[in-house]
């Protein structure tokens, strides 16, 4: 054997693919049977770092050959390691029968070998590591979006999907356990977690880490109620003060029993993570399957939330005006202004939209949006000689947050060179006394600036009666619950009663909402409430139809 040829068709043979481990059993095949080796094994031992933050520990057999006989026995001639990039070991073992009896220029070509072969698995390890990191979250190792639906893409591929439940999953409590712990030990906290999940996936499954507290993972459905036991309670463990402290950790989980309507891979993140948002609303369900119904509803409020912004580029946006009337002339006194959503040639109404704006605190952008345009239309009513009533905006209580609110508010009514009075500030009680806390601070803010304010739908939040004590506003907007009944009782008059004879003796102004019937203006006149808003006297109008309303301020009932 030319050992100069031989050992350069070795190198071809490694060199010429980027996976050294599939073709080495090849290159070892050129020199192994004439120098009696039976077995090259490869370990790898490679600690935890930020580039493994798992760590590897592998042994492969990447050379097998025949032994002469059953008889026979084998040892390791030869070893030869070699340091990694993350200070880790691989060693490969060379194996021959015990009677074997290499020259020592055999020994050193077989180590040349070896070392060249060791050289390539280095070339080929970083190779697969930058390749992978595309795939994997850093600090776990897990599988990020793109190595989860990688591997889902090919069960989809290979017709093996619909034998999986999807999970998307959020750990709860995290934030409590970075204080308890500091950051650092709370990264080491997850990638324990993370190997305690691996730890429970066999090797057609898969979880991934998708950064922060939120894993996926295809987990085949006969394991459903195993992978929810897991999920609900997994103690792993924290170092605090020098020693070990064990760390329960929860998780509430969406879950997608995939079938045969999935259309693509995104689909299985997609849909899991619908029924995670709706579980994770519910304080009491550690996890839900997704559902039909909840697919439509959240799709249609990530419509409405991916198209919002455009929304109110394009002036999609239409305010409309419903007239508060006083009873007693049946006189056009004021408006509350209401938003709709001409979008695509389809409306969407407040019940649909304001909601999901609210969740997610893009309501003030509406808000200031609605305000600003009542604002440039009374100033174009008063250029052409009209006179306008009052009007009611309303400001969601996720707005409040904003320190800036009140004085917004504020520039945009000089911004038309308005009086105060044109303009009345709306919020609806609040249902809890944090709350209250904003809604007090921005309505005391309000009446500095001598802007009037209103507390909508009064009678259903926190503490009512404290509000006609303890908030500076002009109005109240009495609920239209308290008139709902077809029949309006004694009680509902008495209670009615004297909450306006409270309101107006501490010079606040009364107006009942939703008023629709005839025996419902009678009743709120009995009790003392003249000012009503509701269909019984017009439904919201178009600004055009409001103009129109302006020139006759008078209905004729």
């Amino acid at each position: 054997m030319d050992k100069t040829i031989t050992l350069d068709k070795f190198v071809q043979i490694l060199s010429g693919t980027e996976n050294t481990m599939e073709a080495c059993g090849d290159a070892f095949s050129l020199i192994a049977p004439a120098l009696q080796i039976s077995r090259i094994t490869l370990d790898m031992n490679i600690p935890e770092t930020r580039q493994t933050p798992t760590g590897e520990v592998r042994h492969l057999t990447v050379y097998s050959g025949e032994m002469l006989s059953d008889e026979e026995t084998e040892i390791v001639w030869l070893e030869e390691s070699q340091r990694t990039f993350e200070n880790g070991m691989i060693t490969a073992r060379v194996y021959a029968p015990i009677e074997t009896n290499w020259s020592p220029d055999e020994r050193q070509f077989i180590l040349s070998a070896i070392r060249i072969f060791l050289i390539h698995i280095g070339r080929f390890r970083l190779v697969e590591l930058v390749q992978k990191s595309a795939l994997t979250q850093y600090l776990t190792g897990l599988p990020n979006s793109g190595g989860f639906l990688a591997f889902a893409t090919r069960k989809v591929i290979s017709g093996e999907i619909t034998k999986y439940n999807s999970y998307y999953f959020n750990l709860k409590g995290f934030g409590l356990i970075n204080r308890r712990f500091g950051a650092d030990e709370t990264d080491n906290i997850v990638r324990r977690y993370a190997r305690a999940l691996l730890e429970f996936c066999e090797e057609d499954e898969v979880v991934g880490h998708l950064g922060g507290d939120n894993f996926v993972a295809l987990i085949r459905k006969e394991r459903t109620g195993d992978f929810l036991n897991l999920l609900q309670k997994t103690t792993v463990y924290g170092i605090r003060d020098g020693e070990q402290v064990p760390v329960t950790i929860s998780a509430v989980a969406g879950v997608y029993d995939i079938d045969d309507s999935l259309k693509n891979p995104g689909q299985i993140l997609g849909r899991s993570s619908i029924a995670l948002s709706v579980a994770r609303s519910l304080s009491n369900e550690p996890f839900l399957f997704v559902t039909k119904e909840m697919s439509t509803r959240v799709y249609r409020e990530k419509q409405i939330e991916d198209r919002f912004e455009d929304g109110l580029l394009n002036n999609e946006f239409k305010v409309y005006y419903q007239p508060k009337v006083d009873t007693r002339t049946h006189t056009l006194i004021g408006a509350e202004a209401l938003s709709r959503w001409l979008c695509k040639g389809e409306y969407v109404y407040p019940a649909e939209f304001v909601p999901v704006l609210e969740r997610n605190s893009f309501s003030i952008g509406l808000d200031i949006y609605v305000i600003e345009e009542v604002c440039r239309t009374i100033r174009k009513w008063l250029d052409e000689g009209l006179d306008p009533v009052p009007v009611s905006v309303n400001f969601s209580r996720s707005d409040l947050t904003d320190e800036r609110l009140a004085d917004q508010i504020l520039e945009i009514i000089n911004k038309y060179d308005l009086d105060l009075s044109y303009i009345q500030i709306e919020v609806t009680e609040t249902a809890t006394s944090k709350e209250k806390g904003l809604i007090t601070h921005f309505l005391t803010k309000l009446n500095g600036m001598n802007i009037a304010s209103s507390i909508d739908d009064f009678g259903t939040g926190y503490s009512s009666l404290g509000i006609l004590r303890d908030l500076p506003v002009s109005t109240i907007k009495i609920d239209k619950s308290f008139i709902d009944n077809e029949v309006l009782t004694r009680r509902d008059e008495i209670v009615l009663k004297n909450i306006i004879q409270m309101a107006k003796e501490l010079d606040i102004e009364v107006i009942t909402e939703g008023v629709e019937r005839p025996d419902q203006i009678e009743f709120l006149q009995r009790v003392g409430c003249d000012l009503v808003q509701g269909f019984f006297y017009d439904r919201p109008l178009t600004r055009e139809e409001f103009e129109d309303r302006l020139k006759n301020k008078t209905y004729n009932i």
